[in-house]
């Protein structure tokens, strides 16, 4: 203890300042460097923190001045008055500032810019989220499990199913291969050869592929990126990331682009396009332009040339723009074929091929509005009036569009049938014969089988017809598949199934479509990609 003089107060102790705490959810940073943080050095806080100001205790004392202040109604303000404009300003950003949700996403825009410095972090986004343009048309289409639960199951039309059903439908599809090495290099394997094939049609040389090399591409081809174009690229030296740039040269040879960098000190950069992806929207090309193939030509023959000799009308001698036009035969109809092909077939084949692509549209509006049809009775709401009316608009000229179908359909067929000799096509006839071979093979595998079965054999005729025409089919399936397949060989199967129809019971017939029908139809989807010439494989089909 100390002597303290009379007279003097006690001293105040010292306290130790106390620190201010951090505001809440957003801690300061330890600006200790990491080695494992990316970009340490840059500061990541979206606003400074500010403590609050600190309010003076003072004691009440007894001042006229002051009373007879709080005593004044109406204080008077001594603050510096300030333009309206700049005010109003001030205030629109101030309110702006504290709204919740410009708040949160501040916090949130700080929290994600704190976790892409990570750089597993980083990488799991670019992976994630990434997709260069020739791979986002393998990877943006529907997955294999989908189409497989599609193909397996298409009278399944519900979209919530229980745990039991969910689990049978498991059980029947059957356990799948993944996260495997042997699945994983199977994959990666799969994924090279199907962007070696979209290079290939790139550069337009669909010759150097089969027509089955195609079958598992997407039906929209992504179109080259040309030079000049602005990307986002992945650079991995001298530093790791997605960049801006412009692409400066193509070599198609080791399908890379050279990309100039938009950020100082990077430079230039030969990258993959498997890493290059565009800032625009890509141009793409369907899959069925290059699936036409180049017809073959008679050697003999020759398309009709124009002359002039018979470019003589007296009604058309003083005209200027058709007196002497190269195309005044084709106008007065003078010429039938053009290309090699008759004029009328031409154009039966353009009219189809328009009236396909409204019938495409169409279905997908169809589409779209039984998806709403369905989100409104899962809620239980009742449909508007105008619903119905453009739903019934839909369906009435979707048949209009389907008698013209059918009935341009019939004529196109047979104009195939006249001109495919003459253009080196094998006879329409050799389906047929295929498949009287087929039967034959049939019945005699059926009764040697029989034979070396003896008194087990099956001896009810109907039985034996049945499974003949069961073994025709497997076998017309293998012949397709052997040969160059078209869409009249896929008619024959189709008629095999039809007839097969007739045979079975009624009661037979909802087994049958479940156990037959539905894979030859899956079947059928694997071997073919014809694009629109898939409605030419059935004829007098009620649409």
């Amino acid at each position: 203890m100390s002597l303290r003089s009379a007279g003097r107060n006690r001293p105040s102790p010292i306290k130790d300042p106390v620190p201010t705490p951090p505001r809440r959810g957003n801690p300061p940073r330890i600006r200790k460097r990491n080695r494992l943080i990316f970009n340490d050095d840059e500061d990541t806080s979206m606003s400074p923190i500010r403590s609050s100001p600190k309010r003076n205790r003072t004691t009440p004392t007894n001042s006229p001045a002051k009373s007879q202040h709080s005593r004044d109604p109406h204080p008077k303000s001594h603050s510096v008055p300030s333009t309206p404009h700049k005010s109003s300003a001030a205030a629109i950003q101030n309110l702006i500032l504290s709204t919740p949700a410009k708040k949160s996403a501040q916090k949130t825009g700080a929290r994600l810019k704190n976790l892409l410095k990570l750089p597993k972090a980083y990488k799991w986004c670019i992976y994630e989220w990434f997709y260069s343009n020739i791979d986002k048309a393998l990877f943006s289409g529907e997955n294999d499990f989908l189409i497989c639960l599609r193909e397996s199951f298409p009278q399944l039309k519900c979209r919530k199913l229980t745990r039991v059903e969910w689990c049978i439908i498991r059980r029947l599809m059957g356990k799948p291969r993944r996260c495997s090495p042997a699945f994983f290099a199977e994959e990666r394997a799969a994924l090279d050869a199907k962007r070696r094939r979209l290079r290939l049609l790139q550069q337009r040389k669909s010759n150097e592929l089969d027509t089955s090399d195609m079958k598992d591409l997407p039906q929209e081809i992504p179109l080259p990126l040309v030079i000049g174009t602005k990307v986002t690229a992945r650079l991995r030296n001298p530093h790791d990331g997605l960049f801006t740039g412009q692409i400066d040269a193509i070599d198609t040879q080791n399908a890379t682009y050279r990309v100039t960098f938009d950020r100082h000190g990077l430079g230039t950069h030969t990258i993959p396009d498997t890493e290059v992806l565009g800032t625009e929207p890509q141009e793409t090309m369907p899959l069925s332009a290059f699936l036409n193939k180049q017809r073959p030509r008679p050697s003999l023959f020759s398309p009709p040339r124009i002359t002039l000799d018979g470019l003589h009308s007296p009604g058309l001698d003083h005209d200027p723009m058709l007196g002497m036009s190269p195309l005044r035969g084709k106008l007065q109809g003078d010429e039938k074929k053009l290309g090699g092909f008759p004029v009328k077939f031409l154009v039966l084949v353009t009219r189809l091929s328009k009236i396909l692509g409204i019938k495409k549209d169409l279905l997908q509006e169809l589409k779209d509005m039984n998806t709403d049809a369905e989100r409104m009775q899962s809620l239980n709401q009742s449909s508007a009036l105008d619903f119905k009316e453009n739903y019934a608009k839909c369906v009435l000229q979707l048949e209009k569009l389907n008698d013209a179908l059918n009935t341009h359909l019939n004529d196109v067929q047979q104009y195939c049938q006249e001109i495919a000799p003459e253009q080196g096509l094998p006879p329409l006839s050799e389906p047929t014969a295929d498949r009287l071979q087929c039967d034959q093979e049939a019945s005699q595998m059926v009764h040697d089988a029989n034979l070396a079965l003896g008194d087990q054999a099956v001896k009810n005729p109907k039985l034996n017809d049945l499974i003949a025409s069961l073994t025709s089919l497997m076998l017309q399936i293998k012949s397709l598949a052997k040969n160059d397949m078209n869409s009249y060989g896929f008619k024959s199967l189709n008629e095999s199934l039809d007839e097969m129809k007739k045979k079975i019971d009624p009661s037979n017939l909802r087994c049958f479509q479940d156990n037959v029908e539905v894979h030859i139809a899956h079947i059928q989807s694997g071997m073919s990609q014809m694009g629109n010439l898939h409605a030419f494989a059935e004829k007098n089909v009620d649409y």
